[in-house]
């Protein structure tokens, strides 16, 4: 266990070692290493504190980040992986992709994956109080020396999953990496010849279509398939489902 001083935990230590004092040495000790812990325990608190107020209200911070910048990288990424459609990782899992991703783009990147993670999941906590324009400012004010924003923006479009998860990513990309020029995209196929029904076809329609498409396609309803073979198979699932989605958007409620 690494024991960690700074004054305010040597003060904490010292008053309580000389609290239990009055039962002798080993009453000093245990007084000493309780006051430790203690001190420990307010200061992370202060600290959760101090970073949950940043992260709700991008600024200045009283809070060590390991590299400058860090806690914004991680609440942009959380912001992304929350909004993932489908949600694929839970939250704990998705704090470890941040970090790890956060580990890999940064320069002192060996001792920041734990001080990530926290980040992270203190930053789900307020998930949908994210506020990705302001992050993305402040990200860029704290990074705007280190000349690695192109970097770090290609790593959160990494994350992004989902048509508006995608948009988002795509929307920071281009504020932290201006010079940033997106491919040209492949022509999309038209959803109802996915689907096989005529674009008069009405909603019922084309939901029945969809669950046909979806039972044949869907690798959970295949037996016998290798992982090769079942990875092949979830393309066209998405196809099916990716078109199934934008008739549903596009045609008008009842």
């Amino acid at each position: 266990m690494k024991l960690r001083f700074r004054t305010a935990t040597l003060i904490w230590v010292a008053a309580g070692g000389g609290a239990g004092y009055f039962l002798g040495i080993p009453g000093a000790a245990i007084g000493a290493l309780l006051a430790y812990f203690l001190s420990e325990l307010f200061f992370q608190l202060g600290t959760d504190r101090a970073v949950l107020k940043y992260i709700e209200s991008p600024g200045s911070s009283s809070f060590y980040e390991g590299e400058p910048g860090l806690a914004a990288f991680c609440a942009l990424g959380v912001f992304l992986l929350s909004r993932a459609s489908p949600r694929v990782l839970s939250d704990e899992a998705a704090a470890v992709r941040i970090a790890g991703g956060a580990v890999s783009v940064f320069p002192h990147n060996a001792a920041i994956g734990p001080l990530a993670e926290s980040f992270c999941r203190l930053a789900f906590t307020k998930s949908d109080a994210l506020n990705p324009d302001i992050l993305c400012e402040s990200l860029a004010a704290r990074r705007h020396n280190a000349g690695d924003l192109a970097l770090l923006a290609a790593e959160l479009s990494s994350m992004a999953a989902g048509r508006f998860a995608k948009q988002e990513a795509f929307y920071m990309r281009q504020f932290l990496d201006p010079s940033y020029q997106p491919p040209i995209p492949e022509a999309v196929e038209d959803p109802w010849k996915v689907l096989g029904v005529s674009e008069g076809a009405g909603r019922d329609e084309i939901k029945s279509a969809f669950r046909s498409l979806a039972l044949m396609f869907h690798p959970d309803n295949q037996t016998g398939l290798s992982e090769e073979e079942r990875k092949k198979m979830n393309d066209p699932f998405i196809k099916v489902r990716d078109a199934y989605l934008e008739l549903m958007r596009i045609l008008p409620r009842r």
